[in-house]
This record gives C-alpha cells, sequence and structure tokens, in this order.
C-alpha cells in the first residue's frame, strides 16, 4: 500500500517540475523581448568606446580607440572581439549590443532557475528568474557588457553545480575576458573545485590558466600589461574626490528607486527573510552570494567611485535572496491557512515585487528616452562632416561623440588617453587638454563644474581657444565647441 501511494506522488512531482520548467521558459521568453525593445532607447555613454574598439577591429584598423595609440580603453575585450565579428554582417553596433545583451539577459534568467532548481529550490528560482529578466537595473545596463558577463558566469555556476568542472572552468575564463571582476567567482568556484576534487582539479585549473593567461600575454606585448587602462583611472577618480565612492554610490541607487515606488521596501522585507533562508538550504549557495559580497569588498577597498552598472552586476544575486524571501513567507502564510490559499499567497507576496520593478520601466515607456544620445549623436556627426580627417577633439564624455565623429579623441577622464591618472588623483584636472593641445574642445554649457571649470577658466585655455559653435540640447547636455587658434 505505500508503495502504491508513493509511486504516484513521485510521478506528480516530476510532472510538476516539468511543468514548473515549460513556465518559467515560457515567461522569459515572453518578457525579455519588450524590455529589450524598451531599454534599447536608453543608449547610454560608455558602451559605445567598446562599439568603436568592435568597428576599427572589424575595419581592419587593429584592436585600438585612436589610430596608432595602443592604449586597452575598454573594459570588455571579449565583448568588442563578438561585435568586431558581428559587425561583418551589420555595422549597427548598438543594435548588435542590444541584441546581444538581450539574449544574454534571458539567459541569466533561466540560469537563475536552473542555479537554485539544481539546489532544491526550484519555486524559489522561478520566482527570481521572472525578477531578474524585468529587473530595471540591467534594463539599464542593456548596451554594457554586463549582461554577457552574468551569463557567462551564471552559466559556470551551474556547470559547477551540474559536476561539469572543465566546463565552469572554460566559461569562468570568457566571463573573466569579459569583465576583470570575474576573477572573484572564479577564485570562489574553481577553490571549491581544488577543496571537494582534489585529484581532477588540475584540469579546470588548467583550462582557465590557458584561456585568460592566454590574453594576458597578447595584452602585455600589444599594450604593455593585461589590465585595462580603465582599472588606474577609476582609481584615480575615486581618489580625486569628484566623484562618490562605491558604497555611497550603492546607497544612492537605492534611494533613486525608492523615490519612484516606495513598492521597493517590499524588497527589503523579502529580502531579510531570503537571507534567513540561506542558512537552511545547500551551502553551495553561498559561493554565490560570496561572489557579489567579495566584489563589493574588493570594489570598495580599490577606490572605485560609483557607477550604476556595478550595481546591476548584483541583480541576480539579490533576486536570489528575494526569490527564497518570497517562498519563506509563502510557506509561513500557508502554515496559517488552509493550502488551497498558497496560490493567493505567492501573489499577495511577489505582486508588490513586480510592480515595483515595472514602475520604471513603464515610465521609461511613456516618456522620452534621455536626451543624451541624440544630442552627443549630433555633434559626433557635425564633427565627422565639418572638421578634417585627422582633427583631433577633447571632451569629458568621449563614448557617443567619439564613435559617430571618428575622430582622434583627448580624453579629460583618461580611458583611452593614457597618463592621466595620476595628474587627476592630485586635482591636475585640466592636463591632458593642456598637454596635448587638441584641436577642438568640447565643453558643456553651463559648465560641468568640477569636470570642466579648471579647464575654462584656464588663462591658456582662454589665450588659446576661440568659442566657434553652441550645440543646443536640454541641459545638461548641451554642448559649446571650441577651436584651437591658429599660432
Amino acid at each position: 500500500m505505500n508503495c502504491e501511494t508513493a509511486r504516484p506522488k513521485g510521478l506528480a512531482s516530476i510532472r510538476f517540475l516539468d511543468s514548473l520548467n515549460i513556465r518559467v521558459l515560457l515567461l522569459v521568453l515572453a518578457l525579455t523581448p519588450p524590455m529589450v525593445i524598451c531599454y534599447h532607447r536608453v543608449q547610454m555613454d560608455d558602451p559605445f568606446i567598446t562599439y568603436r574598439y568592435a568597428r576599427n577591429l572589424s575595419e581592419g584598423r587593429g584592436f585600438l580607440y585612436n589610430p596608432g595609440e595602443q592604449v586597452l580603453g575598454t573594459t570588455a575585450p571579449l565583448y568588442a572581439l563578438m561585435l568586431a565579428l558581428m559587425g561583418r554582417l551589420s555595422d549597427n553596433y548598438p543594435l548588435l549590443s542590444s541584441t546581444v545583451s538581450g539574449i544574454a539577459l534571458g539567459i541569466s534568467s533561466l540560469l537563475v532557475y536552473r542555479i537554485l532548481a539544481a539546489l532544491k529550490q526550484a519555486a524559489a528560482g522561478g520566482i527570481a528568474a521572472v525578477l531578474v529578466v524585468l529587473n530595471p537595473l540591467l534594463g539599464d545596463a542593456l548596451g554594457f557588457e554586463l549582461n554577457l558577463f552574468l551569463a557567462l558566469i551564471l552559466g559556470a555556476y551551474a556547470a559547477a553545480f551540474s559536476d561539469r568542472p572543465n566546463l565552469a572552468a572554460f566559461l569562468l575564463a570568457l566571463g573573466t575576458l569579459t569583465r576583470g571582476d570575474g576573477l572573484v567567482p572564479a577564485g570562489l568556484i574553481l577553490s571549491y573545485e581544488v577543496w571537494k576534487h582534489r585529484h581532477r582539479a588540475w584540469m579546470p585549473l588548467l583550462i582557465y590558466g590557458a584561456v585568460v593567461g592566454g590574453w594576458a600575454a597578447y595584452a602585455i606585448w600589444t599594450f604593455g600589461s593585461p589590465f585595462p587602462n580603465t582599472l588606474a583611472v577609476k582609481r584615480a577618480m575615486g581618489e580625486s574626490g569628484l566623484w562618490r565612492p562605491y558604497w555611497h554610490g550603492a546607497l544612492r541607487v537605492g534611494y533613486l528607486y525608492l523615490k519612484q515606488t516606495p513598492l521597493y521596501l517590499w524588497f527589503v522585507v523579502v529580502g531579510v527573510l531570503g537571507c534567513a533562508k540561506l542558512f537552511k538550504i545547500d551551502r553551495r549557495i553561498y559561493l554565490i552570494v560570496g561572489w557579489t559580497g567579495l566584489v563589493f569588498v574588493a570594489y570598495t577597498a580599490m577606490g572605485i567611485p560609483e557607477g550604476f552598472n556595478y550595481y546591476a552586476g548584483m541583480v541576480p544575486v539579490l533576486m536570489v535572496v528575494s526569490g527564497l524571501g518570497v517562498v519563506h513567507l509563502t510557506d509561513r502564510i500557508v502554515a496559517q491557512w488552509p493550502t488551497w490559499c498558497r496560490g493567493w499567497a505567492v501573489a499577495g507576496v511577489l505582486i508588490p515585487l513586480l510592480a515595483a520593478l515595472l514602475v520604471p520601466t513603464l515610465r521609461e515607456i511613456g516618456e522620452q528616452p534621455e536626451p543624451r544620445h541624440p544630442a552627443y549623436r549630433t555633434v559626433g556627426k557635425w564633427l565627422a562632416s565639418e572638421t578634417p580627417h585627422d582633427a583631433s577633439v577633447g571632451l569629458v564624455e568621449i563614448g557617443i561623440v567619439g564613435y559617430y565623429s571618428n575622430r582622434r579623441v583627448v580624453d579629460v577622464c583618461g580611458l583611452i588617453t593614457p597618463g592621466v591618472g595620476p595628474h587627476m588623483a592630485s586635482g591636475d584636472i585640466a592636463w591632458p587638454i593642456r598637454t596635448h593641445r587638441p584641436d577642438y574642445v568640447l565643453l558643456h554649457d553651463p559648465l560641468w563644474t568640477s569636470l570642466e571649470g579648471p579647464i575654462a577658466s584656464a588663462a591658456w585655455f582662454q589665450e588659446g581657444y576661440e568659442r566657434v559653435r553652441t550645440f543646443d540640447a536640454d541641459e545638461p547636455y548641451r554642448l559649446a565647441l571650441y577651436r584651437r587658434k591658429k599660432g
């Protein structure tokens, strides 16, 4: 009798898991395209630096930003290489990037589900998958390499939890080449493999070392360092005191979302319950939670300034904790109510979270996208058509203007201009323009005081440059063009 009753329960469990798999897959497939279409309208500045590297590589000019200058100014070399290969099909790099990033977003959400299912938390995984794909912070980061990075790293976790260490090592290596902070999850997962399976750990270590070491050797030979120039510059930005510190920026991002809707407070509630749930499930979950925690500590210790895309990398882990919290709270409610109320309990706990995530997205759909992209694109195209091909231009935000102008750029912040870091750290913001004396200089009107004020107020700039044009746009993206005087 017991065997007969146990058998249908097992079959029912299998059918339930298959049904849950299908439902999660269908939800992700349905939700990802609208999110990509919505957030493709929001074009940030920094990804266009990588787009220019990709375009130059695709068109045979080499892996560089300015002609003849071997500077690794992109933090995403593998992403640039991927876009360069796709550039043979289309030269619309923003669209290519949004497509790749959107596909990676969907894959990341499915991997979140698979990871939690491997830890016997499939229901929490389904909830977390939906919370990931609808998250507006990942939507804002659509043009960056971040979503591809997350897909690779989450794929590595899924492979490791499925006892496929060699595949995990390969994905970790690709993730590290996509974004340097892949070193953190790589250290966690490979250390775990060494601890659990010493006799076979040599192969994953060899795979990871060969891929990452091969890139490091090439980067040292080509650029003089395996690390992107941006790392030193970001640390210099933090030392300058002109940018908010990393930890402060994290609090500010939370405040800005809470300001849009107080429903984000519900994430705090379920997050606390989710943290409590962490102590009651498979301990491998600590490898994932530790990834985010160590990255936060490392960024803070290195003095990296705030950047919204840095916090977007925490979203999968935070949504995992939220998914666990939803299930934990639902279980406590059902314990006091009849079992048939479970579906209503899940809906009651989950709906405020979904509403909180959708408020920024719906606002994005209802409003015009940020005016930065059309304003800077107009300036870049004007420079491309109205200035000599060998002209140089100095400015603060180099991404969009640099991409569309295709002119040699002098970067005030130093991402692609070497030697800026130490001067920025000491407060000498005008050093790049004063030293390189570009043919044109773009300053905002009104000035971005901390970054452009020292340039505009300098006697050498007022004597050597004249204002020739204003590009009208909504503040703070209106730009004034200055031309170097002859002689």
